[in-house]
């Protein structure tokens, strides 16, 4: 027996109580899964149920976002209580940290910066982004975007931040293509044409990614 009531379909669980449900299976008399379960081998999870509620928004299904939100609120639980269990962070430390984050950052709310509108206060994010981080040099702010990232996503702000450093970027040999086309298409057909070379596109795109970055670091650009 636990101390976690079984409720009715019209009654609702409250935050505590998910919270106590998670505990109750990482503990000894819980689930055998659960309790061998990492920060590490969590990973993947995580990245799926991002995904997952990505799609459930872009479908406007209201059923499967409460489902997915819940599946990665689930996520963040469950890495609090092994953070707890290893005495590195809990809960309320993630809160906390948020919450700070998003008053700082939000200075044209709770400080005395004037935003007028979308574009200056995404101005003003970024610019304290950069502050709270503290970042020195762009080598810093290349090395905080995760490698992880998909590859075109990576490639991306790879270029946004080496383009907002004022360094030049390698020559584009696309500059001159009419982007009326569809880039979806060209994109696709690129994808196709390393199919048909036995090339791994995505593998290509991080790899040269990585040239980019490190001729950033070095001022060869």
């Amino acid at each position: 027996m636990t101390d976690i009531k079984i409720k009715q379909d019209h009654e609702k669980y409250t935050l505590d109580e998910l919270y106590r449900i998670i505990e109750i299976l990482r503990s000894p008399d819980g689930c055998p899964w659960d309790r061998v379960q990492t920060h590490k081998s969590l990973t993947k999870g995580m990245v799926e149920e991002a995904y997952e509620t990505v799609d459930a928004i872009n479908k406007q299904s209201t059923p499967k976002m409460v489902e997915e939100l819940g599946d990665v609120l689930l996520q963040v639980i469950f890495h609090s209580i092994i953070g707890t269990e290893d005495n590195e962070f809990g809960f309320d430390d993630v809160v906390d940290g948020c919450a700070r984050k998003m008053i700082f950052r939000h200075s044209h709310v709770f400080g005395d910066v004037d935003a007028q509108d979308c574009k200056e206060a995404l101005v003003n994010w970024e610019k304290m982004k950069t502050q709270e981080k503290g970042f020195t040099s762009l080598s810093e702010e290349l090395d905080d975007i995760p490698e992880v990232f998909p590859a075109t996503l990576r490639a991306q702000k790879v270029y946004k931040r080496i383009k907002k450093s004022g360094k030049n970027l390698p020559e584009n040999t696309l500059n001159n293509i009419d982007f009326s086309q569809d880039i979806g298409k060209m994109l696709f057909d690129v994808c196709c044409l390393a199919e048909k070379q036995g090339v791994d596109s995505n593998l290509a795109l991080r790899e040269y990614t990585n040239k980019v970055i490190d001729a950033a670091k070095k001022d060869e650009l």
